[in-house]
This record gives structure tokens, sequence and C-alpha cells, in this order.
């Protein structure tokens, strides 16, 4: 009788200790899964020694806001990292200005993106979803790092953005005073046709020397930006802005960008500056927001 009950009260604690701990251990197994194999349309951990040549390629060659000129040799991927490179280059600057203050302060820099050298090709593109990145932006005024997605019809016009929006998931403008945006731009670059709006609200310090994790959660009816799982701007399909109008939320497919530039407007280069690094250490896309 004794043996018998051992048994029982044995079958009792096996099922109230082993059982949970073995559904917990297969939840955790089918989330694995779930992001990863469900969701998981894109994306790239930077690992190895050099850029995924199926994924990304350089930008080409740009002048880009007046101060700066993305070029070849300026990303690496080492250490588990992207390094998106940027430095003061007089020589470079002297070729695309004559004026001497811009000439000392020209930013020789680079990125990637998920469009190939041949301007119709893509290795990746895509509308609604979850993307994200974790980077780590260096403090260097003048200068700004961002993630962003681009439209190859945001030069479409007059419907609010609905055939064609840039999306800047995150841009370290005026990083020396703390500060960074999302912001959105359409009906091209072109003023007075070009619209945009941006974001104000800052909830998280990400010039702390650490990564952080920016987020864009696209949907048919809004966009809603996220650092480090909060929530710091959202904009409502239809909503009306004061100077641009109603806005609408893109329906068409874009491309992933990673870059660094300079300009003129966000402050002049500090003194000593000679040389800096934005680093991401992951890019990953979901087609919907996988928790």
């Amino acid at each position: 009788m004794k043996k018998i009950i051992f048994i029982f009260i044995a079958i009792i604690c096996f099922a109230f200790v082993s059982c949970p701990k073995d559904e917990d251990e297969e939840d955790e197994k089918s989330n694995d899964t779930f992001y990863t194999s469900e969701y998981l349309i894109f994306s790239d951990e930077f690992n190895g020694t050099t850029l995924d040549t199926t994924k990304w390629n350089e930008l080409p060659v740009l002048e880009r806001q007046g101060r700066s000129t993305w070029m070849a040799g300026m990303v690496e991927v080492s250490g588990g990292y992207l390094h998106i490179k940027f430095r003061r280059d007089p020589e470079l600057g002297a070729i695309y200005s004559s004026n001497p203050d811009l000439i000392n302060n020209w930013i020789r820099s680079g990125g990637i993106r998920t469009r190939s050298t041949n301007w119709q090709n893509y290795f990746f593109r895509n509308s609604f979803g979850y993307y994200e990145a974790r980077i780590k932006f260096p403090v260097v005024r003048g200068t700004w790092g961002a993630f962003w997605l681009m439209s190859p019809t945001q030069n479409f016009f007059g419907d609010g953005g609905i055939n064609g929006t840039e999306i800047d998931i995150v841009e370290s403008i005026r990083n020396e005073l703390g500060r960074y945006n999302a912001a959105l731009h359409w009906d091209g670059y072109v003023y007075p046709n070009h619209k945009n709006i941006n974001s104000s609200n800052r909830p998280v310090n990400i010039y702390d020397g650490e990564f952080h994790i920016f987020a864009l959660e696209w949907t048919p009816t809004e966009y809603i930006f996220y650092v480090d799982g909060i929530e710091f701007w959202r904009v409502v399909g239809g909503t009306l802005f004061p100077d641009v109008g109603t806005v609408g939320i893109n329906q068409t497919e874009n491309y992933i960008k990673l870059s660094v530039e300079g300009a003129d407007w966000a402050g002049t280069l500090p003194s000593d500056f000679t040389e800096d690094v934005m680093l991401v250490d992951y890019v990953r896309v979901y087609s919907q927001k996988p928790w």
C-alpha cells in the first residue's frame, strides 16, 4: 500500500513540476521558430568579414546636403558589426565646392542599400511590416547617421505620399544636443512641391555610448516609430498636418538604406574632428510585428 501511495505521489509531482517545464521549453522553441520562420522576411547580422553582396551594395557616389559626399570604401564588416565610416576630407571638398569654409568641413562618408547597382533591380524591398535595427550612433556636430526606407516613387505628386514616401526610421540630426528624429518626405525633393513632417518626442537618450534598437511598424493605415520598444511617434493615415495637408500612408514598396552624411544647417564640424564611425549590429524585417 505504501508503495502504491509513493508511486501516486511521484506521478503528481511529475505532473506539476516536469510538465510545465516541458511546456515552457516547447513555447520557447516555438517562439524561436515563430520569429525566424513565419514572420522574418529579411535579416543581416553582419557576421563575417565582408558585406553580403546578395543583400546590399554600397551607396553610389553622390554629393549630399552641400557638405558631404557618399564614396565607395567607407563601409566594412568586422567584429559582428557593420561599420559606416566618415571623416573630414578637404581634398574631396575642393572637388564639390568653391567655398573655403565648406571645403575644410567637407565629409567623406558612405552607406549601404538593398538596391543593386542596376537601378531597376533590388535585393530586397517591401511595404507593410516591422523594420528593426540595432545601432550605436556617434556624436559629431554637423553630421548624422540614418536608418531609412527609400521610395522609388517618392516623386509622385499630390496624393499625400500614398504612392511614394521616404520613411526615415531614425536620423541622429543635432546629436550634439541629444536630439534625433523620425521623418516622412513625399512629393519629390524640390520646393515648393516637397512635403515633409518629423517627430519631436525623444523618450530615450541614444547617445550614451550604447547600442539602441530603432523600429518602424508600417501598416496600411499608420506608421509607428519605436526606440528600445518605446513608441515615440505615430502617424495615422488621413491626419491633417499644418502646412502640408492630409498625410497618407505609403502603399508601395521601399528599399532599405543605412548611411551617414553632413550638412551646414546641422551645425559646423567640431574643430578637432577627424573621423568616426556608426556601428550597426543587425537589421531585421518581419512581415508584421512579431510579438
